[in-house]
């Protein structure tokens, strides 16, 4: 198990002493990162040029940060409804198959129950799609009390608001939860709203990956989180 010490020197257990929420990003996290992330820009970037932008300047963004900045600037009505929904169909292909291949980290079922037998809510915050999802819990169930995909909420992490949103709807405020995920964008939603934030390690990576953006913890699995918890 790895760790970084987070804002309270000493124990870093005393972060979660008044914990009564958890929310998980999904791909990656919880579940095995069965998505091409790499792939997706690439297609995105291909009808962005057929909608006659040029994707040069977007190559560094996310799929969907990508898509938000040509929709910015296509002022013809059925030009951008016709470019989002293309681009949209075009990442919902990709994740429904990437989909039918993942299955939940080992112990990650029996975490998420554990937290619920503790009377601690649980929440799923992804940018991945609400079919997409379902699919893999309805082949694999992993307790929760909220599920917000992107297809739930007006505002996708790093915006804050899809985790406040999460955190109304189990009744829990920011400051007494936690976010956990294995990508900068999961940690900095979770500074954003003040809650404790857990970087989580894919295999491989080491802990400077969310050292521009300085997680409370770091942890190589996502089920060592018990470990701290009270």
């Amino acid at each position: 198990m790895e760790s970084i010490r987070g804002r309270i020197d000493g124990d870093v257990s005393a972060l979660f002493r008044h914990v009564r929420a958890l929310l998980f990003d999904f791909d990656g996290t919880l579940v095995e990162p069965g998505i091409d992330f790499g792939l997706m820009r690439r297609r995105v970037l291909d009808v962005v040029a057929a909608w006659g932008v040029d994707p040069a300047p977007l190559r560094a963004l996310p799929a969907l940060e990508a898509i938000a900045r040509v929709e910015a600037v296509l002022h013809d009505d059925e030009a951008r409804e016709g470019f989002v929904a293309r681009c949209h169909e075009t990442i919902l292909e990709i994740e429904l198959e990437a989909a039918e291949r993942v299955r939940p980290y080992a112990g990650v079922p029996d975490l998420l129950r554990a937290l619920a037998d503790r009377g601690l809510r649980v929440g799923i915050v992804t940018r991945n799609c609400r079919p997409a999802v379902e699919s893999i819990l309805a082949r694999e169930p992993l307790y929760h009390d909220v599920l917000l995909t992107r297809d739930d909420v007006p505002y996708v992490k790093p915006d804050p608001r899809h985790l406040l949103s999460a955190l109304e709807i189990v009744g829990v405020p920011a400051a007494c939860a936690v976010m956990c995920g294995d990508h900068p964008m999961d940690v900095q939603a979770g500074q954003a709203v003040g809650a404790v934030t857990v970087g989580i390690l894919q295999e491989g990576v080491g802990s400077e990956y969310f050292r521009e953006v300085g997680p409370d913890l770091v942890l190589s699995r996502v089920t060592d989180l018990s470990d701290y918890l009270p």
